[in-house]
């Protein structure tokens, strides 16, 4: 083979498996279609110059991620052990383990959806820089608290979009207000409304879930009280996903209340090509089902534990 040619098959191959640039930016770099770039890394695994090593976990949840694949309309399963025990530790793999990944979901000139609360916190802490251009990073909801809890919504936000080199953007309103007008008057500023647009063009989302139990950080930003809660366990709701609260179908539980969110509306999340659930702990196993029921995540991220908890429902 001509050696101009292997040359540029190194070097797309590194670009691509070492730099970690999406195949769009390669071919813009070298002035040649997407369909070339793919087609020149095969050739490099053809001719030897690339090889690709899996590295086979110590614990391998072959079978408990093809009877959640077989369940749910879902592409990825990636499942971690309990090692140790301990609910922190567990969190902390499972969320270092959509960290690492995340680098493929996220191309140039590309819309990623972030939401916030205590897993998403963590998560943000574990990104590394990823060597992206023109990214935008949205709020998937409001996170402003009426209570002095902290939902950290902003820190999350920036955090993401420091690691893309992107631009953030952000809700400047709490997850859910009182009544629905006041809702869709604020849908209706601008900065909030192109936000919404932002939404529906959206390549990859990045959430975890929220159970109808306490501790829990909806709650202590004061949006729920303890009668609201216990009605709404009591009606039949199992918890949220991006502020939208669902029922076991994975489908909006009151839309009186729904109407009250200022985010991203659940059929727009549900339409993102790429959605990245990340979970843990037993409490959780409830709504994940109900998520994955209602199509809600493309890629579950989860511990072993809270899987075979999924499967219980």
């Amino acid at each position: 083979m001509d050696p101009k040619k292997i040359n540029q098959i190194l070097r797309i191959s590194k670009m691509y498996y070492e730099l970690d640039m999406g195949q769009v930016a390669i071919a813009e770099k070298e002035g040649i279609s997407k369909s070339t770039v793919s087609r020149l890394l095969k050739s490099g695994k053809d001719l030897g110059l690339i090889e690709v090593r899996i590295k086979e976990p110590i614990l391998s949840y072959g079978d408990l991620e093809s009877q959640l694949l077989a369940r749910f309309p879902i592409r990825r399963v990636t499942i971690l052990p309990d090692l140790v025990g301990n609910p922190q530790v567990l969190l902390h793999d499972v969320c270092a383990s959509l960290a690492e990944d995340l680098p493929r979901f996220i191309d140039d000139d590309s819309i990623l959806g972030v939401a916030w609360g205590s897993t998403l916190e963590l998560l943000s802490t574990l990104l590394t820089p990823i060597k992206r251009r023109n990214v935008s990073v949205i709020q998937l909801s409001g996170g402003y608290s009426r209570a002095a809890h902290e939902s950290s919504a902003l820190q999350i936000l920036r955090q993401f979009s420091k690691n893309v080199n992107g631009t953030a953007y952000v809700i400047p309103a709490p997850a859910m207000v009182d009544a629905p007008f006041i809702a869709d008057a604020i849908k209706q500023d601008s900065q909030v409304r192109d936000i919404l647009s932002l939404a529906s063009h959206c390549h990859t989302a990045v959430f975890s879930v929220g159970c109808l139990t306490r501790p829990s950080v909806i709650y202590e930003m004061g949006l729920l009280t303890d009668a609201q809660y216990r009605d709404m366990e009591a009606r039949g709701c199992v918890g949220d996903v991006c502020s939208h609260f669902i029922n076991a179908n994975g489908d909006i539980f009151d839309p009186e209340m729904d109407a009250r969110v200022v985010g991203a509306p659940l059929d727009i999340i549900r339409s993102i090509p790429n959605k990245l659930l990340v979970a843990s702990g037993r409490a959780k196993g409830k709504v994940v089902n109900a998520a994955l029921k209602g199509g809600l995540a493309d890629c579950l991220y989860i511990d072993a534990p809270t899987a075979m908890e999924v499967l219980k429902f």
